[in-house]
């Protein structure tokens, strides 16, 4: 039976090689620690110089600067979006759609860059430009040195669609609702424990018929 790893270790477990991640699970289970955890790592590993953040945070709290814990802002690639304006993190992803081609396109790996959605709309909002986004990112993501995290606590096709959940090469799973977990194609670890995760590459998904 696959066991759970705990996130004392799940910041940095596999992510030095792998570019994409859906973080699940529910509200309390440690998914913006986690995330809190690699911006502390980063911070202390690179200058504002080398990498930049770009975050969706329409609580605009866990992440904005202006906040105590707050990403440091000389980190940022652009503003925390403030959710009053609706087209503002579309505009904001589709930037980040065109740089990791033009990064892509022109071997440019520098200044790494590290995007972490936070339980975001915008997916409801509009699906189809949503997963278009992401996806594109996801694709150019491992030859561009970009990291993309997408953080819901609740994975239901409304906000995680089929060809979206594809598009990643890791689910890190908390505590779930089982019809959640039958939908991800991915195991349920009994007895997790606080804080605790299940990591599931793409390829150990069980095929699931949506």
């Amino acid at each position: 039976m696959m066991e759970a790893m705990n996130i004392t270790t799940a910041d940095y477990f596999t992510f030095n090689v792998d570019n994409s991640l859906l973080l699940v699970g529910q509200t309390g289970s440690g998914k913006s620690y986690l995330v809190h955890q690699m911006v502390k790592r980063y911070e202390s590993t690179f200058s504002a110089n080398q990498m930049k953040y770009a975050f969706f945070d329409l609580k605009q709290v866990e992440f904005n600067p202006n906040y105590e814990g707050g990403a440091k802002p000389e980190y940022l690639l652009f503003d925390v979006e403030e959710g009053l304006a609706p087209d503002y993190g579309f505009n904001r992803l589709d930037e980040l759609v065109s740089l990791s081609k033009q990064r892509s396109e022109n071997n440019i790996t520098k200044p790494f860059i590290f995007i972490y959605i936070e339980e975001c709309d915008m997916a409801r909002r509009d699906q189809n430009r949503f997963d278009e986004a992401v996806i594109a990112i996801n694709q150019n993501a491992k030859s561009t040195n970009m990291k993309l995290i997408y953080s819901t606590s609740a994975p239901h096709l409304e906000s995680v669609s089929d060809k979206l959940l594809c598009s990643f090469d890791l689910i890190l799973a908390s505590y779930l609702d089982d019809d959640y977990y039958k939908l991800l194609g991915i195991p349920k670890v009994d007895n997790m424990g606080p804080y605790g995760f299940v990591v599931t590459a793409q390829a150990d998904r069980v095929s699931v018929s949506l």
